[in-house]
Protein backbone atom coordinates (compact mmCIF):
# COMPACT_ATOMS: atom_id res chain seq x y z
CA UNK A 1 0.00 0.00 0.00
CA UNK A 2 1.44 3.46 -0.78
CA UNK A 3 1.59 6.33 1.43
CA UNK A 4 -0.99 8.40 -0.02
CA UNK A 5 -3.50 5.10 0.09
CA UNK A 6 -2.08 4.28 3.58
CA UNK A 7 -2.88 7.87 4.73
CA UNK A 8 -6.57 7.44 3.10
CA UNK A 9 -7.63 4.57 5.03
CA UNK A 10 -6.51 6.05 8.25
CA UNK A 11 -8.50 9.04 7.44
CA UNK A 12 -11.34 6.84 7.01
CA UNK A 13 -10.96 5.74 9.70
CA UNK A 14 -10.76 8.91 11.90
CA UNK A 15 -14.39 8.94 10.28
CA UNK A 16 -15.46 6.00 11.35
CA UNK A 17 -14.62 6.55 14.92
CA UNK A 18 -16.74 9.22 15.36
CA UNK A 19 -20.24 7.21 15.18
CA UNK A 20 -18.96 4.87 17.82
CA UNK A 21 -19.17 5.55 21.81
CA UNK A 22 -17.93 8.94 22.47
CA UNK A 23 -13.84 9.09 23.57
CA UNK A 24 -13.63 10.01 27.39
CA UNK A 25 -12.09 13.45 28.08
CA UNK A 26 -9.13 13.46 28.97
CA UNK A 27 -6.35 15.53 31.15
CA UNK A 28 -4.00 17.73 28.15
CA UNK A 29 -1.39 15.88 27.23
CA UNK A 30 -1.60 12.33 29.08
CA UNK A 31 -2.72 9.95 26.82
CA UNK A 32 -0.13 11.47 23.49
CA UNK A 33 2.77 12.61 25.83
CA UNK A 34 2.87 8.26 27.22
CA UNK A 35 2.52 6.76 23.67
CA UNK A 36 5.29 9.70 22.75
CA UNK A 37 7.60 8.51 25.60
CA UNK A 38 6.52 4.89 25.11
CA UNK A 39 7.63 5.01 21.28
CA UNK A 40 10.67 6.75 21.73
CA UNK A 41 11.79 3.88 24.06
CA UNK A 42 10.46 1.61 21.72
CA UNK A 43 8.23 -0.40 23.16
CA UNK A 44 6.45 -3.32 22.53
CA UNK A 45 2.66 -3.60 21.04
CA UNK A 46 2.14 -5.16 24.67
CA UNK A 47 3.42 -2.15 27.01
CA UNK A 48 1.65 0.40 24.23
CA UNK A 49 -2.12 -1.00 24.53
CA UNK A 50 -1.09 -0.94 28.70
CA UNK A 51 -1.61 3.00 28.39
CA UNK A 52 -4.30 4.69 29.47
CA UNK A 53 -6.39 7.28 27.61
CA UNK A 54 -6.33 5.42 24.64
CA UNK A 55 -8.99 3.13 23.01
CA UNK A 56 -6.62 0.54 21.13
CA UNK A 57 -8.69 -1.38 18.22
CA UNK A 58 -5.88 -3.81 18.15
CA UNK A 59 -3.09 -5.48 15.61
CA UNK A 60 -3.21 -5.93 11.46
CA UNK A 61 -0.68 -7.83 9.60
CA UNK A 62 0.11 -7.07 6.09
CA UNK A 63 0.81 -10.08 3.84
CA UNK A 64 3.77 -8.39 2.36
CA UNK A 65 7.87 -8.38 3.63
CA UNK A 66 11.34 -7.04 3.21
CA UNK A 67 14.16 -8.71 1.11
CA UNK A 68 15.44 -9.32 4.81
CA UNK A 69 12.08 -11.54 5.31
CA UNK A 70 10.78 -8.97 8.10
CA UNK A 71 7.52 -7.54 8.09
CA UNK A 72 5.30 -4.47 9.25
CA UNK A 73 2.23 -5.02 11.32
CA UNK A 74 0.36 -2.58 12.26
CA UNK A 75 -1.54 -1.43 15.77
CA UNK A 76 -4.77 0.78 15.58
CA UNK A 77 -6.73 2.43 18.28
CA UNK A 78 -8.02 6.18 18.64
CA UNK A 79 -7.36 9.39 21.59
CA UNK A 80 -8.57 12.87 21.64
CA UNK A 81 -6.67 15.41 21.54
CA UNK A 82 -7.18 18.31 24.13
CA UNK A 83 -8.44 21.68 23.29
CA UNK A 84 -11.02 21.27 20.78
CA UNK A 85 -14.72 21.37 20.94
CA UNK A 86 -17.99 19.49 18.91
CA UNK A 87 -18.32 20.13 15.74
CA UNK A 88 -20.42 18.79 13.19
CA UNK A 89 -19.07 15.75 11.49
CA UNK A 90 -20.19 14.17 7.79
CA UNK A 91 -21.98 10.83 7.67
CA UNK A 92 -22.31 9.06 4.64
CA UNK A 93 -21.59 10.40 0.83
CA UNK A 94 -23.33 12.25 -1.76
CA UNK A 95 -26.69 12.79 -1.39
CA UNK A 96 -27.38 10.80 1.08
CA UNK A 97 -24.68 12.54 3.31
CA UNK A 98 -25.90 13.78 7.42
CA UNK A 99 -24.46 15.21 9.72
CA UNK A 100 -23.85 14.28 13.81
CA UNK A 101 -21.72 16.14 16.30
CA UNK A 102 -18.47 14.71 17.53
CA UNK A 103 -15.41 16.23 18.76
CA UNK A 104 -12.90 17.93 16.31
CA UNK A 105 -10.04 16.59 18.90
CA UNK A 106 -10.94 12.73 18.18
CA UNK A 107 -8.60 11.34 16.44
CA UNK A 108 -7.24 7.78 15.31
CA UNK A 109 -3.82 6.14 15.78
CA UNK A 110 -1.63 4.06 13.62
CA UNK A 111 1.36 2.89 15.30
CA UNK A 112 4.00 0.96 12.57
CA UNK A 113 6.29 -1.72 14.11
CA UNK A 114 8.92 -3.82 12.11
CA UNK A 115 10.12 -7.15 12.75
CA UNK A 116 13.85 -6.55 11.24
CA UNK A 117 16.86 -8.64 12.59
CA UNK A 118 18.41 -4.80 11.70
CA UNK A 119 18.11 -3.31 15.76
CA UNK A 120 17.82 0.07 14.35
CA UNK A 121 14.57 -0.82 12.33
CA UNK A 122 12.93 -3.12 14.62
CA UNK A 123 10.62 -2.11 17.15
CA UNK A 124 8.70 0.98 16.57
CA UNK A 125 9.10 3.75 13.84
CA UNK A 126 6.85 5.40 12.95
CA UNK A 127 2.93 6.63 14.13
CA UNK A 128 0.53 8.61 12.32
CA UNK A 129 -2.46 10.59 13.65
CA UNK A 130 -5.64 12.04 11.79
CA UNK A 131 -7.76 14.02 12.93
CA UNK A 132 -10.73 15.68 11.14
CA UNK A 133 -11.08 19.27 9.85
CA UNK A 134 -7.35 21.05 8.94
CA UNK A 135 -5.70 22.88 11.61
CA UNK A 136 -2.89 25.49 10.65
CA UNK A 137 -1.55 25.85 14.10
CA UNK A 138 0.82 22.58 14.88
CA UNK A 139 2.85 23.99 17.28
CA UNK A 140 -0.30 24.81 19.72
CA UNK A 141 -1.72 21.07 18.87
CA UNK A 142 1.88 19.73 20.13
CA UNK A 143 2.50 21.68 23.00
CA UNK A 144 -0.97 21.05 24.49
CA UNK A 145 -0.61 17.40 24.34
CA UNK A 146 2.62 17.07 25.05
CA UNK A 147 3.73 19.41 26.99
CA UNK A 148 6.12 18.10 28.93
CA UNK A 149 8.30 17.43 25.61
CA UNK A 150 10.32 20.57 23.86
CA UNK A 151 8.88 21.28 20.30
CA UNK A 152 11.42 22.73 18.15
CA UNK A 153 10.66 23.83 14.29
CA UNK A 154 13.08 22.39 11.61
CA UNK A 155 11.31 23.67 8.55
CA UNK A 156 8.13 24.90 7.13
CA UNK A 157 6.30 26.33 4.05
CA UNK A 158 7.33 23.06 2.51
CA UNK A 159 6.78 23.01 -1.38
CA UNK A 160 6.99 19.24 -1.85
CA UNK A 161 6.13 16.10 0.22
CA UNK A 162 8.79 13.77 1.05
CA UNK A 163 8.97 12.30 -2.23
CA UNK A 164 9.86 15.55 -4.30
CA UNK A 165 6.10 15.62 -5.77
CA UNK A 166 4.64 18.57 -5.75
CA UNK A 167 2.77 19.29 -1.97
CA UNK A 168 -0.48 21.33 -3.06
CA UNK A 169 -2.16 22.92 -0.04
CA UNK A 170 -0.62 20.80 2.40
CA UNK A 171 1.16 23.42 4.22
CA UNK A 172 3.86 20.91 5.36
CA UNK A 173 5.87 21.59 8.52
CA UNK A 174 8.69 19.42 10.31
CA UNK A 175 9.38 19.40 14.30
CA UNK A 176 11.58 18.09 16.63
CA UNK A 177 10.43 17.46 20.00
CA UNK A 178 12.51 16.51 23.03
CA UNK A 179 11.29 14.66 26.24
CA UNK A 180 13.30 14.91 29.21
CA UNK A 181 12.95 11.40 29.95
CA UNK A 182 13.19 9.92 25.97
CA UNK A 183 16.48 8.34 24.95
CA UNK A 184 15.77 10.04 21.82
CA UNK A 185 14.25 12.94 19.97
CA UNK A 186 10.82 12.21 18.13
CA UNK A 187 10.55 13.89 14.82
CA UNK A 188 7.32 14.87 13.08
CA UNK A 189 5.87 15.91 9.58
CA UNK A 190 3.09 17.78 10.36
CA UNK A 191 0.55 18.68 7.37
CA UNK A 192 -3.21 19.49 6.36
CA UNK A 193 -5.80 18.76 4.13
CA UNK A 194 -8.37 21.19 3.34
CA UNK A 195 -10.33 19.84 0.81
CA UNK A 196 -12.40 16.54 2.38
CA UNK A 197 -14.42 15.81 -1.40
CA UNK A 198 -16.87 13.17 -0.69
CA UNK A 199 -15.69 11.80 2.90
CA UNK A 200 -15.50 14.92 5.12
CA UNK A 201 -14.59 18.25 6.12
CA UNK A 202 -10.59 17.41 5.38
CA UNK A 203 -8.31 16.32 8.13
CA UNK A 204 -4.83 17.33 9.75
CA UNK A 205 -1.74 14.43 9.93
CA UNK A 206 1.02 14.30 12.72
CA UNK A 207 3.45 11.88 10.81
CA UNK A 208 5.56 10.41 13.62
CA UNK A 209 9.11 9.01 13.01
CA UNK A 210 12.80 8.01 15.24
CA UNK A 211 14.45 9.11 12.28
CA UNK A 212 15.98 12.41 11.57
CA UNK A 213 14.49 13.83 8.41
CA UNK A 214 17.39 15.65 6.72
CA UNK A 215 16.76 14.19 3.33
CA UNK A 216 12.58 14.69 3.71
CA UNK A 217 13.50 18.30 4.12
CA UNK A 218 15.61 18.56 1.01
CA UNK A 219 13.32 16.61 -1.18
CA UNK A 220 10.75 18.71 0.15
CA UNK A 221 12.12 22.43 -0.77
CA UNK A 222 10.85 23.65 3.08
CA UNK A 223 11.92 26.77 4.32
CA UNK A 224 14.57 25.60 7.32
CA UNK A 225 14.49 27.17 10.52
CA UNK A 226 17.00 24.56 12.08
CA UNK A 227 19.86 23.56 9.93
CA UNK A 228 20.87 20.59 12.40
CA UNK A 229 17.59 18.51 13.03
Amino acid sequence: MTRRSRIGALAGAVFALHIGAPLPALAAGSALEALMLAFAQRKDENAMQALQGIEWKGISYPTDSEQDNSYTYFLKGQLRLSGFGEVDVPAGVGANQTATKANEGDASIEVRFSTSRNPLLRGPNRLVLIKLYPSADYVAILRRDIPGGKVVLLADDCTRDALGRPAGDQHAAYFRIDLPAAPTAVFVRASRNAEGGNSGPGDTTLDFSLFTPGKDLTMSECMIHNPNP
